[in-house]
């Protein structure tokens, strides 16, 4: 039997964003394409929009983000080996929310006693992290700019450069000094080049920034980085439907060392 959708008038608006509109469920978790993060942005005038600034966005899956997941194992890996050989005393979390990741991967790496691990996020997220910070979590510190951070020896980015204003290579522009080792870690790929979709989160939709599948290398290669390991992270692949058809996009963590 053939499917409703296949009647002619049904498929268009079914491949349109017209339906996504009156459902308010898109094709799936990510949906639409755009060149641009501004006219990502632009589509969603007048529609519901989440923005991670913003006290309500911050505790979603808050309790999840502080466990470690199997993507996180690649990257306590190379950090056990810089603390193990003493060069890691600073950690500059770019995007690191309320510092779940010092939380998580606390229970695991016996970090130096003098470390220092800090996070740079917006301001919602910063507030939401100093008053939820322990007093024995010293080493923690909350900034909004990158500019007000210290020279670091691991630049740190974990989910966080498909949200950011700032590309790899402003972030990195804006530090104080080119840090020793750069992790990036669930970063979204896509063979077909790169493009904005739109992520379904709570109530809204927020811009979500996928690279092409060799702008990492070209950014790597760009910044005086040597290639460490890459690890896929398969469970986190997803499809972006969208009136061009469909995108397959891959999801990736790298280990960088300075040339």
């Amino acid at each position: 039997m053939a499917s409703l959708w296949s009647i002619p008038g049904l498929k268009q608006v079914r491949q349109s964003d017209v339906l996504n509109e009156l459902f308010r469920i898109g094709y799936g978790r990510h949906w639409g394409c755009f060149e641009t993060k501004a006219e990502a942005v632009a589509f969603l005038a007048g529609r519901p929009r989440a923005d991670y600034d913003d006290d309500d966005i911050v505790q979603i899956n808050l309790e999840a983000f502080k466990t470690v997941q199997a993507f996180d194992w690649p990257v306590m890996f190379f950090m056990e080996r810089l603390i193990e050989g003493g060069f890691l005393r600073t950690v500059t979390d770019f995007g690191g929310h309320v510092g779940v990741k010092y939380y998580a991967y606390g229970a695991y790496l016996a970090y130096p006693e003098d470390l220092i691990w800090q996070v740079v996020d917006v301001p919602a997220v910063c507030r939401q992290g100093v008053g939820q910070r322990p007093a024995w979590a010293s080493a923690l510190s909350f900034h909004r700019t990158l500019g007000e951070t210290v020279p670091c020896d691991l630049l740190l980015c974990s989910g966080s450069l498909q949200y950011a204003d700032l590309s790899l290579p402003q972030v990195v522009a804006e530090l104080a000094g080119f840090p020793r080792s750069v992790i990036v870690n669930k970063v979204a790929l896509a063979r077909s080049g790169g493009f904005f979709t739109l992520e379904s989160f709570g109530r809204g939709r927020m811009p979500y920034r996928v690279l092409g599948e060799n702008e990492l290398d070209d950014i790597r290669d760009s910044l005086g980085y040597a290639l460490q390991a890459r690890w896929d992270i398969p469970d986190r692949n997803f499809e972006v439907h969208s009136r061009g058809g469909a995108r397959r996009v891959s999801i990736v963590g790298e280990a960088w060392t300075r040339r």
